[in-house]
This record gives C-alpha cells, structure tokens and sequence, in this order.
C-alpha cells in the first residue's frame, strides 16, 4: 500500500467516526470511552512495543527530535500570540488560540499516519517527537496556572495518571537493559496495540464539532495555517540547517504537519479559556489537515 493509500485509508476512518455520529448510531459522549481505552491500554502498549523492540543506539538524534519538536511548537505559539493581539481578543481568548498554534496532535493523529506510512521504526521516531508536544503541555499547563489562578494539582495529576508517559520510560529503559519480557507479553501488546489506529481515527471523527466554527472561522483559518502550513515550513529549515536527512527529517517534518492538538482543549476546559475558539481551531485544523497531510508525505 503506497503512502497516500495509507493516509486516506486513516481519513477514512476519521470520516467514518464522524458519520456514525450523524446518523445516530454513536454520540459524542462515546468517545470519551473510547479515548479512555486508546490513552490507558491501546495507546501505551503501541508506544510500549515500538520503543522495546527499536534500535537505540542512536538515542541522542532521537532525543533532538523533541527539541526540534518544542523550537517548532514555541514559533507556531508565538506567531499565534502575536495573531491574537493584533485582533484584540480577551486574554482567555488570546492564551487558548496560543496553545492552540502551539500543540502537535502527534500522537493521536501523528502515530497511526506515521505507523502506516514509515512502519514501526517510524513511529519511533514519532513517539520522541510527540514528547516535545507533551512537554509543551505541561508547560502552557504551569504557565496558566500562573495566569488564572488555577490549580498546580490539576496537571500534575493529568500528567501522573497519563500511562503513555509511563509506556515511554519502560519501553527505554527495559530496551536499553536488554531485559527479556518473555514471548506471551509481546502477544498480548500486539493484539492491543492493534486496536490502537482504528479506535484512535473513529474517537477523532466523533469529536470533530463544527458548530464552534461560526464565531471564530477567521482564528480558525489562521490557526489551521499556522499548524498546516507554517509549521512544517519551520520544521523543513530546521532539518535542512542541521543536516538532517533520511526517515527522521521525513518524520520531522510530516508530525510538524499534524493539526492543532486535543490537548489543546484540555488545557482549555481545565483553565477556562474560551472553549469554543479552540474548538473551531481543532476541527478546522483537522479537516483541512485530510487535504494537506497527503500533499505533505507524499513530497517527502
């Protein structure tokens, strides 16, 4: 199956979550089930796979995917910023469409297209990326505490209680120890991970809102060209000015491309920012990421 094939069966999935959304036969409340499966057990045991069985020895180029990953991150959110300072907007309006410039869905969009197109040692490199947009997070997470008040608590515990993270760690560090976790466990984490693309594509379809697109189309268009648009463009300089070549300059640049981050929402909800803004930047973002994204890989 050639790349595009790949990315458009993905897209298909999407569109299928969100058809069965609008004919009834799921809602949208159904996702946040599905999620829950996807981030503590199919999510981890993908991650988990990918790292344990990959070849490390090269770890410090994979460890400066995530800094390519925050520098890119920090440009988009700036350059958003400064957006929503020129048109004004409210202060929670202003942080929301920033954080939203800002985060990669890398990981929940990122991993199953990176995973199709580039396979398992793709995906590798993916992870190590997607960890520069965790990074952000949790960043953006301590800085609105700081701006509104808001609890240290609440993303600490998000954080704790996020297994991916977890999945991450054990995956390095058993792959670097060259410790045997047997032949049954490697089973079972291929049937669960298994179970991670297509749950992953359908949750996506059935979150997908467009109805917070009628008061925010323009930030939305801008936002959705910050994320489609400029920040590959960032990325591409960057690979280019450090030399990177080959599958990590591929992958680099193809995460860079992924649309405005679910995580974005999150810090949203969490710090009462204006929900429907970022929400308009996800959908948008995500929809018009179905035309860019096979344009993108298929360049590479």
């Amino acid at each position: 199956m050639s790349a595009l094939e790949t990315i458009l069966s993905i897209i298909i999935l999407i569109i299928i979550g969100y058809l069965t959304k609008q004919i009834g036969l799921l809602k949208t409340d159904d996702s946040l089930l599905l999620n829950k499966i996807v981030l503590n057990i199919a999510l981890p045991a993908l991650i988990f796979s990918a790292l344990y069985s990959a070849d490390l020895s090269n770890i410090t180029s994979l460890i400066g995917i995530t800094f390519i990953c925050l520098l890119t991150g920090f440009i988009g959110g700036f350059v958003g910023y400064v957006f929503s300072r020129i048109r004004k907007h409210s202060k929670k309006t202003r942080w929301g469409i920033t954080s939203a410039s800002a985060l990669f869905n890398s990981g929940f969009m990122g991993y199953p297209i990176i995973l199709g197109v580039y396979g398992a040692v793709g995906l590798v490199r993916a992870i190590f990326f997607d960890t520069g947009s965790t990074i952000l997070f949790i960043l953006f997470g301590i800085l609105f505490a700081l701006l509104f008040g808001g609890e240290y608590s609440a993303i600490a515990k998000r954080i704790m209680t996020f297994p991916p993270i977890y999945a991450i760690i054990l995956g390095i560090v058993l792959n670097l120890l060259h410790l045997n976790i047997g032949s049954i466990a490697p089973q079972i984490l291929t049937y669960l991970s298994g179970a991670a693309v297509p749950l992953i594509m359908i949750s996506l379809g059935l979150s997908l809102e467009a109805s917070s697109l009628k008061n925010y189309f323009k930030e939305a268009v801008v936002v959705s060209s910050i994320k489609l648009i400029l920040a590959p463009l960032i990325a591409l300089v960057i690979v280019v000015i450090l030399g990177i070549s080959g599958l990590n300059g591929k992958v680099i640049i193809a995460e860079a491309a992924m649309p405005a981050a679910m995580l974005s929402l999150v810090l949203a909800i969490t710090y009462e920012l204006d929900i429907k803004a970022v929400s308009a930047c996800i959908f948008l973002s995500t929809v018009l990421s179905m035309i860019t994204l096979p344009i993108i890989i298929t360049l590479l």
